[in-house]
């Protein structure tokens, strides 16, 4: 578990051996930290069936490989919200970005 923007994410798991979960919820693309097990987070966003497929498709994902080095470098890590519906989906994605302002999510 990981804290973000003041929610429990589960993870960070991996890119390339990460199993994405079969409920909807919120996801964090993140990087590791220049401390030892530490992460920042690069972008958040919100999926009703979560993919890596579409994160590979993702229009920043050469970006996020590019600051991580390789997919090797890339983390992912999940914050479940069954049975919910995007506006939910959104509205929580919107606090957590205020909350912790990463590099490539759009902040209002």
């Amino acid at each position: 578990m990981i804290t973000l923007g003041g929610r429990s994410f589960a993870g960070p798991f991996l890119l390339p051996f990460w199993t994405p979960p079969r409920s909807p919820g919120l996801y964090a693309v993140m990087v590791p930290g220049w401390r030892l097990l530490t992460f920042r987070a690069l972008h958040f966003g919100q999926a009703g069936n979560f993919s890596k497929d579409e994160l590979a498709k993702h229009l920043r994902y050469a970006e996020w490989r590019a600051i991580a080095g390789s997919e090797w470098n890339l983390y992912v890590a999940t914050y479940e919200m069954p049975f919910s519906a995007e506006a939910q989906r959104l509205s929580v994605e919107r606090d957590v970005v205020q909350a912790y302002r990463p590099e490539f999510s759009p902040q209002e």
